[in-house]
């Protein structure tokens, strides 16, 4: 992935930005579903928001 943005959704950042929204991983596994469910939708969304679109 290249651009500024990009390194904002770095797999790694992720507990962090659950602790910013959610203040407890348990309680965002409460909200979002399993760790592997999360995980699954961040690199879901990373796709849809950087992968160009066919026109």
């Amino acid at each position: 992935m290249g651009g500024t943005g990009a390194g904002e959704l770095d797999q790694e950042k992720l507990p962090y930005l659950l602790l910013l929204k959610y203040h407890a991983i348990p309680d965002a596994v409460a909200t979002l579903g399993s760790t592997d469910k999360i995980l699954s939708t961040f690199i879901d969304f990373q796709k849809n928001l950087y992968w160009p679109r066919a026109v």
